[in-house]
């Protein structure tokens, strides 16, 4: 395996070199670190003329007034281009859903729109797009009823994901909740990204959601007995490894995707990125494997990791904004 993922660390390169030759520099390195990422996970390779291509058409597309900035066009378009066979219909697609959100009373700006990819890449059998919306909306209001202060419209993209959940939303809230406290009271911090984590797990819980916080917990402890810094971004990832049966039986092979990657120039300065990535390619890896899981929980693993690409990039994009608008005052 390590030799295959010594080729994926020269993938994630390769795109990345080819991503920053085909952009702006003035875009945040974490952010198309980021974006190389989701070309790395589905396996695509990084056409630069194709992805200029399709974000000059976002741009044209998209008024400027949305609240859209370069960064998140780039991820859009990059979301678009892994996911759809044709970006360009897919985006004509988006925007009804995102047109949809914003009849049910999401707010118009970036995160509906991701809001919208998770709609569009994840319809409810039997639901039309209205209807999807609609009960987005109600899981959002759920959401801020038990944590006013940390639901924002950065969760307006798992809330869409949510929808895809067979059960009462008063059942969602409680799973949300159990995870929240579980985790808070032991080894995570609470706040954002233990919200985050919560709603993660709730999505892939399936009736033994004491095995998911435990699984969570040892993986955090595991992590830090082998000396790798937790911080909030990976809280989400951890979920997503949590998922797989016996997740604690990968740690070495994640220390070795991530030894890797840190010979790696370009990890040098952002050393949190290379875990994130590590456990993603490990987690790529094992759904692939059909006598590891089912064809069902593997789906729902790769609706979590494209969510939680999704979120991640927006989160990165948002601080970067805050920071050189900080700066320039």
């Amino acid at each position: 395996m390590l030799q295959d993922i010594a080729k994926q660390a020269e993938k994630f390169v390769s795109s990345f070199d080819a991503l920053t030759n085909a952009i702006s520099w003035g875009i945040d390195k974490r952010i198309r670190m980021s974006i190389a990422s989701q070309f790395m996970i589905s396996g695509k390779e990084l056409e630069p003329k194709e992805f200029l291509n399709v974000s000059d058409f976002l741009k044209k597309d998209i008024k400027w007034y949305s609240g859209i900035n370069q960064e998140m066009r780039y991820t859009l378009a990059s979301l678009l281009i892994n996911q759809f066979p044709d970006p360009i219909q897919a985006f004509s697609d988006l925007k009804e859903c995102y047109n949809a959100l914003t009849k049910k009373g999401f707010h118009k700006g970036p995160y509906t729109y991701l809001a919208a990819y998770t709609l569009l890449s994840h319809p409810k059998e039997g639901m039309d797009r209205s209807d999807q919306a609609g009960l987005a909306m109600e899981l959002y209001k759920a959401m801020k009823s038990k944590h006013f202060f940390l639901t924002s419209n950065d969760d307006y993209p798992l809330a869409g994901l949510l929808t895809n959940i067979n059960c009462s939303i008063e059942h969602q809230m409680e799973n949300i909740e159990f995870f929240y406290h579980y985790l808070g009271d032991r080894v995570f911090r609470k706040g954002n990204d233990l919200q985050f984590l919560s709603h993660i797990l709730t999505y892939g819980e399936n009736n033994n959601r004491e095995r998911l916080a435990e699984n969570c917990v040892n993986l955090y402890e595991q992590f830090r007995k082998h000396h790798l810094k937790i911080k909030g971004i990976h809280f989400s990832t951890i979920g997503v490894l949590a998922l797989l049966d016996e997740p604690e039986k990968y740690i070495s092979e994640i220390i070795s995707i991530d030894s890797i990657l840190n010979e790696k120039k370009l990890f040098r300065w952002y050393k949190e990125m290379s875990l994130l990535f590590s456990i993603q390619i490990l987690v790529k890896d094992k759904i692939q494997d059909k006598d590891l899981l089912s064809i069902g929980t593997a789906t729902n693993i790769q609706a979590i990791i494209q969510a939680q690409q999704a979120a991640s990039i927006a989160a990165i994009s948002a601080a970067s904004v805050a920071a050189s608008s900080s700066t320039s005052n």
